[in-house]
């Protein structure tokens, strides 16, 4: 029963075929991410990047099985909706004083608008990264396999996506 256990994930590897697009392991990754962040305790920031990164993905894979268009830009509606329906609903995860503070004390009276105390959501402010990040991985592994001359490596889009959402999360950790 191990050797089975073992050689089936093995034999999928080995047997599967490279994909330019988004797809389930994509979504599975950023969604495992997610999950994992949550658990080890990080920042809520990196928590909302992988949840970004989650609802985009997911909605660039559903928008593809729609094999015709309804309307133009049909794909990223889907994809923004679903990154909304994702992202909302979680906002509240890190609790309501889970929030990044932005002093803007440029010039102007107390209150005016260059003088006030801004603040965003972190799990919002770290899904926008995340669903930006995941939208122009499929651009920048594109320009990576054209670099490359027609070559590509085995699950480059996957790797990309989740390197570049790695970089991202390890950046907001040790500033924010």
């Amino acid at each position: 029963m191990k050797k089975i256990a073992i050689s089936l994930p093995l034999a999928a590897l080995l047997a599967a075929v490279p994909v330019m697009a988004h797809c389930p392991l994509c979504t599975l990754g950023a969604g495992a991410a997610a999950m994992g962040a949550k658990s080890l305790g990080m920042d809520s920031t990196i928590i909302g990047l992988f949840i970004g990164a989650f609802g985009v993905s997911t909605g660039l894979w559903l928008g593809k099985k729609i094999k015709k268009e309804y309307f133009k830009f049909q794909l990223w509606a889907i994809a923004i909706a679903s990154f909304l329906l994702t992202v909302i609903p979680m906002m509240k995860i890190g609790g309501d004083m889970d929030v990044i503070v932005i002093p803007m004390r440029l010039f102007g009276d107390i209150g005016t608008m260059f003088n006030k105390v801004y603040w965003i959501n972190k799990i919002l402010f770290g899904s926008i990264f995340g669903g930006l990040m995941v939208g122009i991985a499929p651009y920048l592994s594109s320009k990576m396999t054209e670099l490359r001359k027609g070559k590509f490596i085995p699950f480059q889009g996957v790797a990309l996506t989740l390197v570049t959402l790695g970089i991202i999360a390890v950046i907001f950790q040790l500033v924010i």
